[in-house]
């Protein structure tokens, strides 16, 4: 059955410094990403979006989550992929946005 994971982090950020903004992000990110390398082990497939945040406080009362004290990180949908023929991604060239020594 398909699900969505919606991580939360204790505090606001929204008028927060530039530094404690990047402390929070900073803490939730890579536990995100951890649980997203772990789902795909396990053969479900996820996505970081931040479909939540025009809505958040709507979502926030749905879930009885206290709006004024956390903030709801993410919106990740989960559910067992179609199939397993994953291929990398097109990208843009290395040169193209790689600066070494300068700009």
């Amino acid at each position: 059955m398909p699900a969505f994971v919606i991580p939360a982090v204790e505090g606001r950020t929204d008028r927060a410094s530039t530094t404690e903004q990047a402390g929070t992000w900073g803490s939730i990110l890579p536990a995100v990403w951890s649980f997203m390398l772990a789902a795909r082990e396990r053969g479900l497939g996820t996505v970081w979006t931040t479909a939540q945040g025009p809505l958040e406080r709507e979502l926030a009362g749905v879930l009885r989550v206290p709006y004024d004290k956390v903030m709801l990180a993410t919106f990740i949908p989960l559910a067992f992929t179609i199939g397993t023929d994953f291929r990398p991604a097109k990208r843009v060239p290395r040169e193209q946005v790689l600066h070494w020594d300068r700009w």
